[in-house]
């Protein structure tokens, strides 16, 4: 019924029309992204206050952009911002990769690559974005002298990033 009555509108009545709709489409667009902002936003807040070993996290889009980030305050970057988003952009790629082997081994839950000073972990999130971690990595007392670095509570992570998912 819209769509017929707005055939029988004027030139300018049209232009009205079709303007109106794009800034719905406008404004609802801005709504989604802020929402996914502060859904972001909040995880990356739960992340940062559950663990004082982060370093660094941030929230990626399939294309390796990062759309929101979070550092520790007095924690300087070990690796430079401009390097860290190059190892985004290759998790990124490698996720997709990793895709393609879901039918066969399921769902990608997480990945870790372990140095001596960090830790880096990402995980896949919805709408195909990335969440990446940094966390230090400073070695533990072991028994025998010998310490691959720090634990990583890796089903903490994954039940706040359930959360933040679930109420949003």
């Amino acid at each position: 019924m819209f769509f017929l009555r707005v055939i029988f509108f004027s030139g300018t009545k049209m232009l009205h029309v079709l303007q109106n709709f794009y800034n719905l489409e406008l404004f609802i667009n801005l709504l989604w992204i802020k929402n996914a902002l502060e859904k972001h936003e909040q995880l990356l807040n739960m992340l940062m206050d559950f663990n004082q070993d982060i370093r660094f996290s941030a929230v990626c889009n399939s294309k390796g952009e990062i759309l929101w980030h979070s550092q520790r305050t007095g924690v300087k970057n070990i690796v430079p911002l401009a390097d860290t988003k190059n190892t985004i952009l290759r998790a990124v790629a490698a996720w997709q990769e990793r895709e393609k082997v879901t039918s066969i081994v399921g769902r990608g839950l997480y990945t870790i690559a372990s140095y001596e000073k960090i830790k880096r972990i990402t995980i896949p999130l919805k709408e195909g974005n990335l969440l990446f971690i940094s966390i230090g990595n400073a070695p533990l007392q072991s028994k025998k002298g010998k310490s691959y670095g720090h634990l990583v509570e890796m089903g903490k992570i994954l039940s706040i990033v359930d959360f933040v998912n679930a109420n949003n």
